[in-house]
């Protein structure tokens, strides 16, 4: 009985003091500042899901780049924090934190604003942040892309600050170099800007366009073949059909400006034989003509379809 008695009144004991230690510890221990820095610590450990407790933002559009693994995938995270309560004004505090990234000390002044408290004792603070900082994703061509290796939807993309993140997108079709952009601040919005670049699956696809476009041409009967960017002009009376044939095949390239992708110029040969009646004399007689054109053309991808529209540059000359 009397064990008992002692352990209620050590039990009591601790309770006792560690109320009356609560005001110290959040003046000392559980403090705006010291929140703002383990937030920091939590970045860079890539520990996303520890460093959202300290934070007190609306709901993000999408989470696709907000995990554990697009954090720790990031090119640089932050180190070294340290922060300073600048003011107190009840549950709000504003306070200055320092940190380095990419080799560079970057200083932020923070909202901060009171939470609940921890076990209805201890003092919690949280960054207040009125919008998530977002990367904005410009890309040509593509739907999506990939921060630091993982696949978002292109536009405005929540993610968390302060980091480096690595943007680009390689599609079936299109492809981009990577670009490195670094979020300081919670209202940071970059804007990363990408221009497309053909893969070697977009020139076989164009190439193939191409080739059947030509030989669809050479199925004609006429001088001036439909849809074609090439014909046969001559005065005289063709009797019968033509026949055309393709003697030199384009080289096909591909070549990017901006956000419009070019065929690259390249001369092709064919031949057209037939049978014409002289205007002047009224002779019969056979041709066998051999033309060469540069062919180029435009190259759009737009929802993962390819379309090749043709265009000759130059006349038509005659060999």
């Amino acid at each position: 009985m009397r064990t008992s008695r002692r352990l209620l009144i050590s039990a009591l004991t601790v309770v006792v003091l560690t109320v009356a230690a609560v005001p110290l510890l959040n003046f000392t221990v559980y403090t705006p500042a010291r929140a703002a820095e383990a937030y920091i610590s939590a970045i860079e450990k890539g520990d996303a899901q520890s460093a959202f407790s300290y934070l007190s933002t609306p709901t993000p559009s999408s989470t696709l780049a907000l995990s554990d693994e697009v954090l720790s995938a990031a090119p640089d995270l932050p180190r070294d924090p340290e922060a300073k309560t600048v003011s107190v004004d009840g549950d709000q505090a504003k306070v200055r934190l320092s940190y380095n990234l990419s080799s560079k000390e970057q200083t932020v002044d923070l909202n901060m604003v009171r939470l609940p408290a921890s076990a209805g004792l201890f003092d919690r603070w949280a960054i207040e942040q009125q919008e998530w900082p977002t990367l904005s994703l410009d890309v040509s061509g593509s739907s999506t892309a990939t921060v630091n290796g993982y696949g978002v939807s292109t536009g405005d993309v929540p993610v968390l600050f302060p980091a480096s993140y690595l943007v680009g997108f390689d599609a079936t079709y299109l492809k981009s170099k990577s670009q490195r952009s670094e979020v300081t601040a919670p209202g940071d919005s970059p804007t990363v800007k990408l221009s497309p670049e053909p893969t070697a699956k977009l020139e076989q696809t164009v190439e193939k366009q191409v080739t059947d476009h030509l030989q669809d041409c050479m199925k004609s009967k006429t001088l001036m073949p439909a849809g074609c960017v090439f014909g046969y002009d001559t005065d005289n009376e063709i009797i019968g059909d033509v026949s055309w044939s393709l003697e030199r095949s384009p080289q096909i390239g591909l070549s990017s400006s901006g956000n419009d992708l070019e065929l690259t110029p390249s001369t092709v040969e064919v031949r057209v034989k037939g049978r014409y009646r002289d205007i002047v004399t009224a002779a019969e007689h056979d041709f066998d003509e051999k033309l060469s054109f540069v062919l180029g053309g435009s190259v759009v991808v737009k929802s993962s379809q390819v379309s090749f529209e043709p265009r000759r540059l130059g006349d038509v000359a005659i060999a």
